[in-house]
Parts: structure tokens; C-alpha cells; sequence
């Protein structure tokens, strides 16, 4: 038990440390407008975040993908791409 919450333990610390490059990816394609690529980060980040405890950073990114498959307004994408991105940031600094 104790080997398999030290791989647990690895590979979140693995995520975290991975986050500053995911955050540069969303980055880019929220720079571009290109809301099929976010969308795609986005659900990515969703889904890995959220297996490995990061519940708020892989809810913002549900949130960001969410908007984007409803085509909400440019602005309400960004604001919540710019969310996910200081929460991001916040795990590095952790």
C-alpha cells in the first residue's frame, strides 16, 4: 500500500510540476483565439487535475471548456481561461 501512495504521490507531483508548461499551451491558444485547441487543453487538464486532488484547478478548466463548446462570449472565455491560469500559477508557487 505505502509503494502504490508513493507512485500516487510521484505522479502529482509530476502534474505540478508539468502545470507551468500546460499553462503556457492555454496561454497561447487563448492568445491565438484558436477555442477548439483551449477547449481540447482544457478538457485534458480537467480530467488529469481532477484525478490527482487538484479539484479547483480541474474545475476552472471544466468551467473554460464548457464555455467554449457553448460559444459564450470572447470575453467570458478569457476571464475564465485568465482563472484558470492563476490557479495554475498558484501550483506552481505551492
Amino acid at each position: 500500500m505505502a509503494e502504490i501512495d508513493a507512485r500516487l504521490a510521484a505522479i502529482a507531483e509530476r502534474f505540478a510540476a508539468q502545470a507551468g508548461e500546460a499553462a503556457t499551451e492555454i496561454a497561447a491558444a487563448l492568445d491565438r483565439k484558436d477555442w477548439s485547441e483551449l477547449a481540447r487543453l482544457s478538457h485534458s487538464l480537467a480530467g488529469r487535475a481532477g484525478m490527482f486532488g487538484y479539484a479547483a484547478i480541474g474545475e476552472a478548466a471544466r468551467r473554460v471548456e464548457e464555455a467554449v463548446d457553448a460559444k459564450l462570449s470572447t470575453d467570458t472565455i478569457a476571464s475564465l481561461a485568465q482563472d484558470l491560469l492563476v490557479r495554475m500559477a498558484e501550483l506552481n508557487r505551492a
